[in-house]
């Protein structure tokens, strides 16, 4: 469904998109799915319009990252192609909202959008300020990631909401953490991310000296990944939010959900298998 609004030639050909968020819209759309049918359509528009919004969002982090380009021309088209397919994909909602009658969701969605941003903006000032300790840095990126998706639980029944949010909670977690676990193997050059700050926290005096400078290679990075055993601790930390989605499974009334939920698992799963680190690390 929303392939027909981010399959476009002159994107894939000039620019990357970022991570499509589909553990969050999968759950969205098996909780709203589970409603009772009072407006066909519903589950499956209101699904689509989060994938959109937050792709949209999701796109404009990424503009001003740097661009992997040699010529300047196309790393300038590459960024304003990132502004504009975020304009495009967080305004589609609107449209697909109206259409379905959900009027109150486009307030609702707009009001968590701009509380999304305002706390993006918070998040940024304190790391750039070098304010803000590891395992807060998660917290925050946590409520960042669910926060869009929190709009929708008034669209849910009183006895849904808890489980909902419990659950979006610990698979925006899981995002985080996997998203972490990939970005640990590049070099920290916006200073930011659970690696860099857990090793300023706890590092020695020496190691942090040598992550503060401006020439930090690749071996010595990988080699400091290595002595505060960076990787495994976010394995660790994930493998704790797949246990706990997997309890709160025995609190999901329908079968059919709880399959679902276990198949969104799969790919963190993967992760924190002995057989998939050991690739990994290989």
């Amino acid at each position: 469904m929303a392939n027909k609004y981010v399959a476009y030639d002159m994107i894939s050909a000039y620019t990357a998109l970022p991570e499509y968020p589909v553990p969050r819209v999968r759950l969205l759309y098996t909780f709203l799915n589970d409603r009772e049918a009072s407006n066909p359509g519903s589950a499956e528009t209101c699904a689509l319009a989060a994938f959109l919004v937050q792709l949209g969002m999701d796109t404009h982090d990424l503009v001003g990252l740097g661009e992997e380009m040699d010529d300047e021309t196309l790393s300038m088209r590459s960024r304003q192609l990132k502004v504009l397919a975020g304009d495009y994909f967080s305004g589609v909602f609107y449209d697909l909202l109206a259409k379905t009658g959900e009027i109150g969701m486009v307030s609702a969605m707009s009001a968590a959008i701009c509380e999304v941003n305002r706390l993006k903006v918070e998040l940024y000032t304190k790391l750039k300020q070098m304010l803000l300790p590891a395992e807060e840095y998660l917290k925050e990126c946590v409520h960042v990631k669910m926060g869009l998706f929190l709009s929708f639980s008034q669209l849910l029944d009183k006895s849904m909401q808890n489980i909902w949010s419990l659950l979006l909670a610990e698979l925006s977690r899981c995002e985080v953490m996997l998203d972490e676990i990939k970005s640990s193997s590049e070099l920290p050059h916006h200073r930011q991310g659970y690696a860099f700050l857990k090793i300023m926290e706890t590092g020695s005096r020496e190691d942090r000296e040598t992550l503060s400078g401006r020439k930090l290679g690749e071996r010595e990075w990988t080699l400091l990944l290595v002595k505060y055993n960076v990787k495994e601790q976010l394995v660790a930390m994930l493998r704790q939010s797949v246990d706990r989605v997997q309890a709160l499974l025995h609190d999901c009334k329908k079968e059919s959900a709880r399959v679902e939920i276990k198949a969104i698992l799969e790919p963190f799963i993967a992760m924190i298998s002995p057989a998939r680190r050991s690739v990994q690390e290989g």
